[in-house]
C-alpha cells in the first residue's frame, strides 16, 4: 500500500532559483542512533541526527537502518526500518523524522531563501516605493487595535456564513493581509471546511506567503493540508513534498 504525507512551505521563488540546493535533517523519535542509506550510498556513521547538506532539488531513494540493541552499531544487530522515496524541493532546508510507526514524518520545511521586501505596515507619512515606476504597491495592513475590532466583529455573529462575509470583505477592502492575521480569523471558523474556505481565498492578499504553512496547524484533517496545498502549487508551480513508501 502506498501513502503519501503532502506537505510544502508557501514561497514565491523567481525563475532561476532552481539552481539552489537543499539540505535535509533527519532524526528518530527516541534520538537513538540511525544510519541513512542514501541512492544505495551509507552516509557516514550512526547516529541520533543526520544532515545531508548541498541536495538537488528531486527524488530520492531513502532506506534508515536501526539497531536492535541501542547503541550496539554492528551490522549483526542491524535492521531496515524504512525504506521508501523523498522528494525534496529546490531552495529549502527539510526537517523530517523517522516515527515509531517506522514512517517518516516531515516536521518542517524552510525555503533557503530570503523573502522580497514588503511594507509590513504603512506609514502615510513615509512614502514608499521600493518597486519599479508604475508599479502599484499594495495597501496597508491594518493595525492591532483594526485588527482586534474586526475580529470582536466577527465574533458576536451567530452564523458561520456572516462571519465568513465579513471576514472575506474587511480583506478585499484592505486588500493585504498577514499570514497570522489568516490563522487568527479561521480561529474564529467554527468548521473545518469554512477554515478552508477563508484561507484559499486569502492566499491571494498576503504578503508573507512563505509562511503559509503556518496555517497547517488550524485543521484537522490532512486532506485540508493537501487541498490548500494545491493552491500555492498553481500559483507558483512550487513542486510538493512528500514521502512515499517504496515497494
Amino acid at each position: 500500500m502506498i501513502s503519501t504525507l503532502v506537505i510544502a512551505c508557501i514561497v514565491s521563488i523567481h525563475a532561476n532559483a532552481d539552481h539552489r540546493l537543499s539540505d535535509l535533517h533527519i532524526r528518530k523519535f527516541d534520538n537513538a542512533p540511525f544510519l541513512v542509506q542514501l541512492e544505495n550510498e551509507f552516509l557516514g556513521q550512526p547516529g541520533p541526527v543526520k544532515v545531508i547538506n548541498n541536495l538537488e532539488g528531486g527524488r530520492y531513494r531513502i532506506k534508515i537502518w536501526t539497531f536492535r540493541h541501542g547503541h550496539t552499531y554492528s551490522n549483526g544487530h542491524r535492521r531496515l526500518a524504512y525504506n521508501g522515496f523523498i522528494d525534496v524541493p529546490v531552495g529549502a532546508e527539510v526537517r523530517a523524522m523517522l516515527t515509531r510507526h517506522n514512517t517518516i514524518r516531515i516536521n518542517q520545511v524552510i525555503p533557503n531563501f530570503v523573502p522580497v521586501h514588503v511594507n509590513p505596515i504603512c506609514d502615510p507619512y513615509v512614502p514608499f516605493n521600493p518597486h519599479p515606476i508604475g508599479y502599484q504597491a499594495p495597501n496597508c495592513i491594518m493595525n492591532p487595535s483594526e485588527f482586534n475590532a474586526l475580529l470582536n466583529t466577527i465574533d458576536h455573529q451567530s452564523f458561520e456564513s456572516t462571519r465568513m462575509t465579513i471576514a472575506k470583505q474587511a480583506i478585499r477592502d484592505r486588500n493585504v493581509i498577514t499570514t497570522a492575521q489568516v490563522a487568527a480569523l479561521m480561529n474564529l471558523m467554527s468548521f473545518e471546511s469554512s477554515k478552508l474556505e477563508l484561507s484559499k481565498f486569502s492566499y491571494q492578499y498576503t504578503i508573507d506567503r512563505h509562511k503559509y504553512f503556518q496555517l497547517f496547524n488550524e485543521f484537522s484533517f490532512d486532506s485540508s493540508v493537501r487541498s490548500l496545498v494545491s493552491i500555492w502549487i498553481d500559483s507558483h508551480n512550487i513542486s510538493k513534498v512528500h514521502v512515499k513508501d517504496g515497494g
